[in-house]
């Protein structure tokens, strides 16, 4: 799935009072992110976009912990507020800000690697690598 940058292309006024605030529109998720900014300077609390207006991708789920059992997840942050289960080996409709969330969860990797330090050479305990978690596979992406 390659990366695009959304660029905000909602105007953002420059100066914004309570009142005003509940005024933008939010028809997009770049009007989202602007009331967001302004809701951020005058401490009052967010709003996140609905998970209707994110890019719907269908794709396969693993589980490699646990093969046979669903998973039960909510992913809620900045950009998205979603619960759902999912089984492996099925095939889901999910937007793809759950899809990048799920595929970026990992188990580290630690193992012990020698490191010089000055003229004499010790051990420290370092993370190597990650191993996924779960695996969403991108079977198609298109817009709701």
């Amino acid at each position: 799935m390659a990366k695009k940058e959304e660029v905000i292309t909602a105007e953002i006024p420059t100066e914004i009072h309570i009142g005003n605030l509940n005024e933008l529109p939010l028809n997009s998720i770049a009007d989202y992110r602007a009331y967001n900014i302004h809701a951020r300077k005058l401490k009052r609390p967010i709003k996140i976009p609905p998970s209707s207006m994110y890019k719907q991708v269908k794709c396969k789920f693993a589980r490699f912990d646990q093969p046979q059992n669903l998973l039960k997840f909510w992913v809620r942050n900045a950009d998205i507020d979603y619960k759902g289960q999912i089984k492996p080996g099925r095939t889901y409709t999910l937007p793809a800000p759950v899809v990048k969330f799920l595929n970026g969860l990992a188990t580290p990797i630690f193992a012990e690697v020698k490191v010089d330090d000055g003229g004499e050479t010790i051990t420290e305990t370092k993370q190597v690598g990650e191993q996924p978690r779960f695996s969403c596979q991108v079977i198609d992406e298109f817009e709701e």
